[in-house]
C-alpha cells in the first residue's frame, strides 16, 4: 500500500499498480492502438484513392496526421471520457488517478499521451519500464510530468466506514439495484466517506458530485430528486453492504441444504460419491 495526500493534507491510502501489470497493460494498448491505426490509415488511402492521386508528400502527411490523432488524440480522449482506463487498464483493473486521488482531467491525460509516444512507442517501452523499475510506486516520466499515479482497483477493501443513510432515501433503497457497481468504484467511494470530515467544504463538496456521476449509471432506479451527491454515495455503500450480508446467507443455506441432502444419502452411495 501506498499513502497519497490531498490537498487538504488528509492521507489517502492507495494500491499501485504492479509494474508487470502496468506493461501488460501497456502492451495490450499498443497493439489496440496499432490496430485501429492502420484501419483508419487504409480507409483513409480507400478514400483519398478515390477522390485524388496521392503522392509521397501527402501520403506522409496523411500517415503523420492519422498516428497523431490515434497515439495522442485518441488515447487523451478515452482516458478522460473513461476517467483513467483504456483497454489494457480495464482488462488488468487498473486506473489513472491525480497524486491526490482524483479523477484525472484532460490536461492530465494530454501529457500522458504525449509522453507516451517517447516513453513506449519510440524507444520500445525501455524507457517507460525503467522509469517504473526505479520509482517506488511505478510510475513513468509521463506520470512525473502530469503529477497521476496508476493504481490497483482489485486492491484488498479498505476497513469499513460509518455509511449513514439519509431517512428520505429508506423507500429507494428498498427497490433499487446495486449489484452492477464495480468494486473498483465501490471502493473509491468508501475511501471517500472515511476522508470526507478531513476535506475542504468545496473538495469535498466537488468530490462527492464525481463519485456521484461516475455512479449513477450503476445504480438503478436513480436517487430521488434533491438527493445531495454524498448522501447518494452513502447510501448506495450501505445498500451493497446489505446485498453481500444476503448473498453471504444464501450461499450459507445451499451449502447447508446440500450437506444435509449428502447426509441422508445412504452409507454405501456417499462413499461412492
Amino acid at each position: 500500500m501506498s499513502t497519497l495526500v490531498t490537498g487538504e493534507a488528509v492521507e489517502l491510502s492507495v494500491q499501485p499498480a504492479a509494474l508487470a501489470a502496468r506493461a501488460l497493460s501497456c502492451l495490450i494498448d499498443v497493439v489496440a492502438y496499432t490496430l485501429v491505426n492502420i484501419g483508419l490509415l487504409l480507409a483513409t488511402f480507400w478514400l483519398l484513392l478515390r477522390i485524388l492521386d496521392l503522392n509521397g508528400l501527402l501520403l506522409t502527411a496523411v500517415m503523420t496526421i492519422m498516428s497523431v490523432s490515434v497515439f495522442v488524440l485518441l488515447l487523451m480522449l478515452v482516458e478522460v471520457l473513461t476517467r483513467g482506463r483504456s483497454l489494457g487498464k480495464l482488462i488488468l483493473g487498473l486506473r489513472i488517478v491525480r497524486d491526490d486521488g482524483g479523477a484525472i482531467r484532460v490536461r492530465h491525460s494530454f501529457v500522458r499521451a504525449l509522453l507516451w509516444q517517447f516513453e513506449v512507442i519510440a524507444t520500445g517501452g525501455g524507457i517507460a519500464a525503467l522509469t517504473g523499475l526505479l520509482s517506488p510506486q511505478t510510475k513513468r516520466l509521463g506520470d512525473y510530468m502530469a503529477g497521476t499515479i496508476a493504481v490497483s482497483e482489485r486492491a484488498t477493501p479498505p476497513p469499513p466506514v460509518d455509511a449513514h443513510v439519509a431517512p428520505q432515501l429508506l423507500p429507494w433503497l428498498q427497490v433499487t439495484d446495486v449489484s452492477g457497481v464495480p468494486t473498483g468504484l465501490r471502493r473509491r467511494i468508501v475511501q471517500f466517506l472515511s476522508i470526507a470530515p478531513g476535506l475542504t467544504h468545496e473538495s469535498r463538496w466537488q468530490r462527492a458530485i464525481e463519485l456521484a456521476v461516475e455512479l449513477n449509471p450503476h445504480v438503478a432506479p436513480a436517487p430521488p430528486e434533491g438527493t445531495l451527491p454524498e448522501q447518494f454515495l452513502a447510501a448506495v455503500v450501505a445498500r451493497g453492504r446489505v446485498a453481500d450480508r444476503e448473498k453471504a446467507q444464501r450461499r450459507g443455506a445451499r451449502a447447508a441444504a446440500f450437506a444435509a441432502s449428502v447426509d441422508r444419502l445412504p452409507h454405501g452411495l456417499r462413499l461412492r460419491q
